[in-house]
C-alpha cells in the first residue's frame, strides 16, 4: 500500500472515530440526569397530572347534569300546568277517528305518574345539586391526592436509589472477596469449599444488584408518570429535610369527620335512600315488594354511612400512630447515617496507613448506603403520615381523586 493510501485510510479512521465519539458524547448529554427537588416535582404534577384534569371533567359533568335536571323538571311542571288548565283539551268537532288519535297522543305527552318520576320531580334538583357539591369537593381535594402520590413516589425513588447503591457495593465487596479467596486457594491457604462459597456469594450479590436495578427503574417510571415527564428522563433527586409538625389527634379526627368527602358521599346516598323510602311509604303499604325494597335500601345506606364514619376515624388514628412511630424512628436512623459515615472516614484513614484493606473500604461504603436506605424509608413514613393527617383535615381520607360517588337522579 502506498504512503498516500495509508494516509487516506488513517484520516478516514480518525474521521470515523471523531463521528462515533461525537455521537456517543451527544447521547451521553441527552441522557444526562435531570436534577429534581421535591418542590419541583409537586409543581410539575400540578401542571401535568391527569387526575387533576379528570377531577375538572367530573365537576363539569356534574354541573351539566344539574342544568339538564332543572330543564327536565321544568318540562314536567309545564306539562302538568297545561293539563290542569285544559290547554291539552281536543278542539271541538273532531272526527271520531281523529278524536281517538288525539286522546292517544295526549296520553303519551302527559307526564307519567309513576314513583320514579314523582321522586325526580320533587327531589331531582336537590340530588343534582348534591352531586355538584361532591364533584366540587373532589376537585378541591384532587391536588391533595396528587400531592400524596408524588410524595410517596419521590421517597420511593430515593430509597430505591440507596438500595441500588447498597447492592452495587455489595457486588463489589463480593467480587473482592472472591478475588481474595481465589488467591488464597492458589497458595493453599483455604479449601476449595471456601472458594465455592465466595463464588456463591458473588452470584447472589449480582442477582441482588439486578433486582435493585429493576426496582429502581420501576420507581423512576412511577415518579415520572406522576409528574408528567417523559418516561426516558433520567433523574437525580435532592434529599429532603423532613418538616416539623405537631398534631392534636382529637381535633384532626373531628375535622376529618366534618369535611371527609367519603362521609359526604355516604351521607348523600343515605339522604337519597331516605327520601325514596318516605315517598314509597306514602304510596305503598308495608306488605308490598316496593315498600320492602325501599326500606332495605334505606337501612343499607344507614349502615354504610356509619361504617364510613368508623373507617374515616380509624384511618386518621392509624395515620397518627404511624406519625408518632415514624417520628421516633427518625433520630436513630439519622444517627446511624452519621455513624456509618464516620466509620467510612476511619477506614479511609486506615487504608492510607496500610491498616485496612480494599474489602474493608467496600464494606464501609455499603454500610453507608444501607444506612441512607433506612433513613429514606423512615422519612417516607414520617412525611406521608404528616401529609395524610393534613389531607384528612381538608376532607381526603379515602385516597380517591376526582369527586365522590355520583348517582343519576333523572328517570
Amino acid at each position: 500500500m502506498s504512503n498516500r493510501k495509508k494516509v487516506t485510510v488513517a484520516l478516514g479512521i480518525l474521521i470515523l472515530v471523531a463521528i462515533v465519539g461525537g455521537s456517543v458524547q451527544a447521547a451521553a448529554r441527552e441522557k444526562e440526569a435531570k436534577a429534581l427537588t421535591l418542590a419541583e416535582c409537586l409543581e410539575l404534577a400540578a401542571k401535568n397530572n391527569p387526575q387533576l384534569k379528570l377531577a375538572a371533567v367530573a365537576l363539569d359533568q356534574a354541573k351539566l347534569g344539574l342544568r339538564e335536571t332543572k330543564s327536565e323538571v321544568r318540562k314536567l311542571e309545564d306539562l302538568e300546568q297545561e293539563a290542569e288548565s285544559g290547554a291539552l283539551s281536543p278542539p271541538d268537532q273532531l272526527p271520531p277517528g281523529l278524536a281517538e288519535l288525539w286522546g292517544l297522543v295526549m296520553g303519551m305527552l302527559a307526564p307519567p305518574s309513576d314513583l320514579e318520576t314523582e321522586f325526580f320531580k320533587e327531589h331531582g334538583v336537590w340530588a343534582a345539586q348534591q352531586q355538584v357539591a361532591l364533584a366540587q369537593a373532589g376537585y378541591d381535594l384532587a391536588d391533595e391526592g396528587v400531592r400524596l402520590a408524588v410524595l410517596s413516589a419521590y421517597y420511593d425513588l430515593l430509597q430505591a436509589e440507596a438500595d441500588l447503591k447498597t447492592a452495587i457495593r455489595a457486588e463489589k465487596e463480593a467480587t473482592e472477596a472472591r478475588r481474595v479467596a481465589a488467591a488464597q486457594l492458589e497458595v493453599g491457604l483455604i479449601a476449595s469449599a471456601q472458594d465455592l462459597a465466595a463464588q456463591t456469594g458473588l452470584a447472589q450479590a449480582r442477582a441482588g444488584r439486578l433486582g435493585a436495578e429493576s426496582v429502581y427503574e420501576a420507581k423512576r417510571l412511577a415518579l415520572l408518570k406522576e409528574v408528567g415527564l417523559d418516561l426516558d428522563t433520567e433523574v437525580a433527586l435532592e434529599p429532603v429535610t423532613e418538616p416539623q409538625v405537631e398534631f392534636d389527634l382529637e381535633q384532626v379526627v373531628q375535622a376529618a369527620i366534618e369535611s371527609s368527602i367519603d362521609i359526604k358521599g355516604a351521607q348523600f346516598q343515605h339522604d337519597l335512600a331516605q327520601k325514596k323510602f318516605e315517598l314509597t311509604a306514602k304510596r305503598y303499604p308495608a306488605i308490598t315488594y316496593k315498600y320492602r325494597g325501599a326500606e332495605y335500601e334505606y337501612l343499607q345506606a344507614q349502615i354504610k354511612l356509619l361504617d364510613t364514619r368508623v373507617k374515616v376515624e380509624t384511618k386518621v388514628r392509624s395515620s397518627y400512630n404511624m406519625y408518632l412511630a415514624a417520628k421516633e424512628q427518625l433520630m436513630p436512623a439519622q444517627r446511624a447515617v452519621q455513624q456509618a459515615e464516620e466509620d467510612l472516614r476511619a477506614i479511609k484513614a486506615k487504608l492510607t496507613l496500610g491498616a485496612a484493606t480494599g474489602l474493608d473500604l467496600l464494606t464501609a461504603e455499603r454500610a453507608v448506603a444501607q444506612a441512607y436506605s433506612t433513613l429514606y424509608a423512615g422519612q417516607k413514613n414520617y412525611v406521608l403520615a404528616i401529609a395524610s393527617l393534613e389531607a384528612a383535615e381538608k376532607g381526603l381520607t379515602g385516597g380517591q381523586v376526582g369527586g365522590g360517588e355520583l348517582t343519576d337522579a333523572r328517570p
